[in-house]
């Protein structure tokens, strides 16, 4: 198996440095946990992070210390034939995404895209029907997939461990970064929307509550339910100072309350006494990234893919228009 992966970053803002770091601690086979990934030594034999692009860059320069190429466009990128990139991941604005992945995908680029892939279920539509025609594989980059609290929650789910599901509910708050220009819905809510999918399977929404400020919505609250029977609640907010990505999770014998932050459950079993269990503190972003080098040899599925991010888009397409009608 031909396992060289020649990486570009497409995108070096706030994203794009910390996916620098990790394919950097890659590269060096720095903090490298090995315990989900086939072949994983094997594979990143031939991995490299080869160039890093973005339009702030004044010209297109070789970094001989670091052993990367800068370049100021995709273009540049592409017409040096040295770095021969096969990978890219992309971190740049979310309305620029289908472009920039069209043109790499009709260069037989992979793809690692920053979430959300697209604006919309119909542009993330594209995009799939795009890869097939190329035979390339594009990966969504729903990070929290990653999280072992996740990881827990959907073992315990799956194997009913405490029984049926009766309900959950998921609440992510912080102040808004600086640094975000998309709206809440985009850019936090997002993240949930896909963890119920991942953790519950396909849903539907009931009912939805936005809060404003100064026009913007800064609050979001969604109800969702099962064909299970149960329900579940979402709420992303950028009106608290504190910090919270939690989950809770009622089941027929007991309760898990996940800490995404500092990657802890506790359990409430009605049976017995409760007990905190700590997760590994992995890095997300790097397992990510191997997820996504081991997929683009055929080596294994993903966590997430396409059309997880599909089902995603779809609903936030759902939100966004139930949401500007004040349904």
């Amino acid at each position: 198996m031909d396992s060289k992966t020649n990486l570009a970053i497409i995108g070096y803002g706030y994203m794009g440095e910390i996916y620098k770091k990790a394919c950097l601690e890659l590269y060096n086979r720095e903090k490298i946990e090995t315990y989900y990934k086939h072949n994983l030594p094997e594979i990143l034999k031939g991995f490299k992070l080869a160039a890093i692009v973005d339009t702030q860059f004044t010209d297109s320069h070789y970094n001989a210390e670091e052993g990367i190429w800068y370049c100021n466009s995709i273009e540049a990128m592409l017409e040096n034939d040295d770095l021969e990139i096969n990978a890219a991941v992309i971190a740049t604005p979310i309305k620029t995404h289908l472009v920039i992945a069209k043109k790499l995908i009709m260069h037989n680029i992979s793809l690692l895209i920053e979430k959300p892939v697209c604006e919309t279920a119909k542009e993330v539509k594209e995009l799939i029907a795009a890869s097939k025609r190329h035979q390339v594989r594009i990966m969504p980059g729903h990070v929290e997939r990653y999280n072992p609290v996740t990881l827990d929650i959907i073992e315990a789910v799956k194997y009913r461990m405490y029984g049926k599901v009766v309900s959950y509910s998921f609440l992510r708050t912080s102040p808004k970064p600086e640094r975000v220009d998309d709206d809440l819905i985009v850019d936090k809510l997002i993240h949930d929307l896909d963890l119920v999918q991942g953790v519950f399977g396909s849903y539907r929404i009931l009912d939805i509550t936005v809060e404003r400020a100064a026009g913007e919505i800064m609050e979001c609250t969604i109800c969702t339910a099962h064909k299970k029977g149960y329900q579940g609640k979402i709420v992303s907010s950028w009106l608290s100072e504190e910090k919270k990505r939690d989950i809770t999770v009622t089941f027929e014998y007991g309760i898990m309350k996940g800490d995404l932050i500092e990657k802890r459950i506790d359990v409430d079993r009605y049976r017995e006494l409760s007990k905190q269990i700590s997760g590994y503190k992995n890095n997300q972003i790097k397992d990510q990234l191997v997820d996504f080098i081991a997929y683009t040899h055929k080596v294994i599925k993903t966590l997430v893919t396409m059309q997880d991010a599909l089902k995603s888009a779809y609903i936030i397409d759902e939100i966004i228009r139930r949401v500007q009608y004040e349904i």
